[in-house]
């Protein structure tokens, strides 16, 4: 065992790092730990306030309270002259939304690169986030998964938002400017990125237009809206796109030539809902027959297309391949895992 002459040896020679390994290695705490090394010695006191990655987690407390008292206190006592690159802000349980529009109100007053935010919110209806974090010019990473009740939150009509490169959006409202089409995506002009899960479109509102000339990966994952919407994808430069949970019940896509890959792991949750999904799965199928290369379905998906075995696959594989006689498709199955090549 080390002596205490020995420990204390071993703390000074972590002292004497430079300021810049400290704060790297610190970066990878959670914030409230990384505050706890004020403690340490007076090298360390004021070391945390220069620190441009912020965790934000309430696991590390016993409450709200003490939680909301904990971040009021970071992004008070922090050294404002610092840029942040990331915030990440996590709360299971409900968060005050004046508190979290501080806290994104701070993010981009100090030119935040990489935004994270997952919280859940008792919210009024027509509940806005902070209208500055849409515009915000230094964000390259979004990411927003905001369970609101009993009303979900709605983003605006347009976002311009020039670096943004990924956006992850998570139980949020699209809304449409004129019409019935909402077309929020067309204004990130170097969106590499995208996924939407359980977003629905604002009253009014019957189609969803993705439209990005520059976008390369989608992935569409359910919606929590009784009447489907329909999609529209005006994306050249797509080369994967995965659909998960709920098939696309309706599809129109154009110029997808650079689609590479589709992933598709859908379920029917009740019997009730098999027949609609079946028959969406289809329809889908038939749509990406015209571009997809390369196709991955999961057990579940072939369940639904009334796949049980590998004997019983052979005639869906014959009307695929008529369907789309470029496909190369490879099925992860549960039973029979195996490969199929053209």
């Amino acid at each position: 065992m080390l002596s205490d002459r020995d420990g204390k040896e071993d703390m000074d020679r972590l002292s004497d790092l430079p300021d810049l390994v400290l704060l790297h290695i610190m970066k990878f705490m959670s914030m409230k730990h990384a505050v706890q090394t004020c403690v340490l010695s007076t090298r360390w006191k004021e070391l945390w306030k220069r620190l441009s990655n912020l965790a934000l987690h309430s696991s590390d407390f016993t409450n709200l309270a003490h939680f909301s008292k904990f971040l009021s206190w970071v992004l008070s006592n922090r050294d404002s002259s610092i840029s942040l690159h990331s915030l990440d802000l996590r709360r299971k349980g409900c968060i005050d939304h004046e508190l979290l529009d501080m806290i994104m109100g701070y993010a981009v007053s100090h030119d935040v690169q990489q935004l994270a935010i997952e919280v859940n919110l008792n919210v009024k209806f027509g509940f806005k986030l902070h209208p500055s974090i849409f515009s915000c010019k230094s964000l390259t990473f979004l990411k927003l998964s905001i369970w609101a009740v009993p009303w979900m939150t709605e983003l605006p009509s347009s976002l311009p938002l020039p670096a943004l490169k990924s956006l992850h959006l998570e139980h949020v409202t699209l809304t449409a400017g004129e019409g019935d089409c909402a077309e929020p995506f067309s204004t990130c002009h170097v969106l590499n990125t995208l996924v939407l899960d359980r977003c629905n479109l604002h009253h009014g509102a019957k189609f969803l237009c993705i439209c990005n000339s520059n976008l390369s990966t989608l992935t569409i994952g359910s919606t929590i809206q009784e009447t489907p919407y329909k999609f529209i994808l005006s994306t050249p430069n797509l080369r994967s796109l995965s659909v998960m949970r709920d098939p696309i019940h309706q599809l129109s896509a154009c110029n997808l030539s650079l689609l590479e890959q589709v992933n598709i792991d859908v379920e029917a949750y009740f019997d009730a809902h098999f027949q609609r999904t079946h028959l969406a799965l289809i329809s889908l199928l038939q749509v990406l027959a015209d571009y997809a290369k390369i196709m991955i379905l999961s057990s579940s998906t072939l369940k639904i297309l009334n796949v049980s075995n590998f004997i019983l696959f052979l005639p869906l594989l014959f009307i695929l391949l008529i369907i789309c006689p470029v496909w190369q498709i490879s099925v992860h199955y549960s039973i029979f895992p195996f490969k199929i090549c053209l």
